[in-house]
């Protein structure tokens, strides 16, 4: 099927990230983007229509785009961009919002996009999960007028992808995915950091010299810690969350 002219909308998205915002949030998902950039390389050759790809936090704010020119520039003139929210109460129903509300895939086509710059393309986005821990949105668009089938095994095959090999790559990550599985024990925010810093095999003069402690209330943070997660000593404990 041949190129198509999208019809500018009015309905413009809302930039909720300042320029220091944006820079922070792509320093800290480095490796995210990179393997998304590395994983949709070869996207030119194997798609011979306008597509663009989208990736978001979890809270649907876009952290970085890549695609084809004509679907690029089209979205950045009206300013679905990095630091834009796709979340349902700012950009109303799309394929993103919609994978937000239901955790799962989802397809949204033309019309039923509530933003009437939505209203020419198919969009597919998939959660992005870590240990059952959703860490951010894959998204896909293109001419409604192309079916829609073929993208839902790419986008799952890609975000496979990038789940598989994230948690090597990003230190950040790692540290977000093992304070959700802490929360779950109902640890405090000190506990937890003491925690990591044990399952890191620091010792404890050097957690307590880290938080400005005395070595004994590591100690007693310790046993909490063991008490908490159902525990006895230390090699329990790194079995558990490594």
């Amino acid at each position: 099927m041949g190129q198509r002219t999208l019809v500018e909308a009015n309905n413009h998205f809302p930039n909720i990230l300042s320029m220091t915002e944006i820079k922070e949030r792509l320093i800290e998902r480095k490796e995210i983007l990179y393997l998304l950039q590395e994983e949709t390389r070869n996207m030119n050759d194997l798609l011979s229509i306008p597509y663009l790809f989208v990736i978001t936090d979890m809270d649907g704010t876009v952290i970085d785009y890549c695609g084809t020119g004509s679907l690029k520039s089209f979205h950045e003139r009206n300013n679905m961009k990095s630091g834009t929210s796709l979340a349902m109460e700012d950009a109303g129903n799309n394929a993103i919002s919609l994978s937000m509300e239901q955790q799962t895939l989802s397809v949204v086509v033309g019309a039923e996009h509530s933003n009437r710059l939505f209203s020419e393309l198919a969009c597919v986005c998939t959660p992005l999960r870590i240990k059952n821990v959703i860490i951010g949105y894959l998204g896909l668009s293109f001419h409604y007028l192309h079916e829609v089938t073929f993208a839902i095994p790419l986008i799952e095959h890609l975000a496979k992808n990038i789940e598989e090999k994230l948690p090597q790559k990003d230190p950040i990550l790692q540290r977000e995915l093992i304070y959700s599985h802490f929360h779950q024990y109902e640890l405090t925010n000190r506990e937890k950091e003491i925690a990591y810093g044990w399952l890191e095999n620091k010792n404890v003069p050097e957690i307590a010299d880290i938080y400005g402690i005395s070595q004994s209330t590591v100690r007693t943070f310790i046993k909490k810690i063991y008490a908490k997660t159902r525990v006895n000593h230390k090699g329990a404990f790194l079995k558990k969350f490594t």
